[in-house]
């Protein structure tokens, strides 16, 4: 029996000065306003596709697609600070991407249509960004409106996007465990 794996595709940030702007990010939230859960600082990333549970075998037959995806490293700015679904009833908030989304968004194109030919799918709209908190629920709607205001043009930093990997999450009650589990890089 092929074993399956909860898996998503991303884009991982390392870069420890660009984790540390995005604690200050996470921190300057307003923990008064709603119950917001942080994401730990080594699971921020920007996610291209979520796959759920996967069998091994097709893992590899991702990878066997994907590395026909051909792009050239290009860098992008992280700026801004927004929410899903909407300000008036945020769920997630997240840090966006205000240089080279398209450059992103024909990356996650491509992805896409190799997943296609998987039998998957086309996702939803692509907007770039990286989850850093989840609001559990909220206590004060315009205190949190007005700090999410705050926070929406604050300049993170850059980054060069050279690749992208398949990842493996494992739940647990102290949240995911995240595993990368191969890469591929830019031709």
């Amino acid at each position: 029996m092929d074993n399956k794996l909860r898996s998503f595709i991303s884009v991982n940030i390392s870069n420890e000065t660009l984790l540390e702007r995005i604690m200050d990010i996470q921190n300057a939230l307003d923990y008064t306003a709603a119950k917001i859960k942080k994401i730990k600082p080594e699971n921020i990333h920007f996610t291209l596709r979520f796959l759920g549970n996967t069998s091994e075998s097709k893992l590899a037959l991702i990878k066997k697609e994907l590395e026909k995806a051909s792009f050239n490293p290009f860098r992008i700015i992280i700026e801004g600070v927004g929410v899903f679904p909407k300000v008036n009833k945020p769920r997630i908030i997240w840090v966006g991407v205000t240089h080279n989304a398209p450059q992103f968004v024909e990356l996650k194109e491509q992805i896409d249509n190799g997943l296609k030919n998987l039998g998957y799918d086309k996702d939803r709209k692509f907007i770039p960004h990286a989850t850093i908190a989840r609001v559990r629920y909220i206590k004060k709607k315009e205190l949190l409106k007005q700090n999410i205001t705050h926070l929406s043009e604050r300049m993170i930093g850059e980054m060069e996007i050279y690749q992208f990997s398949m990842m493996i999450s494992t739940l647990t009650p102290d949240g995911p465990i995240y595993k990368k589990l191969w890469s591929i890089s830019s031709s």
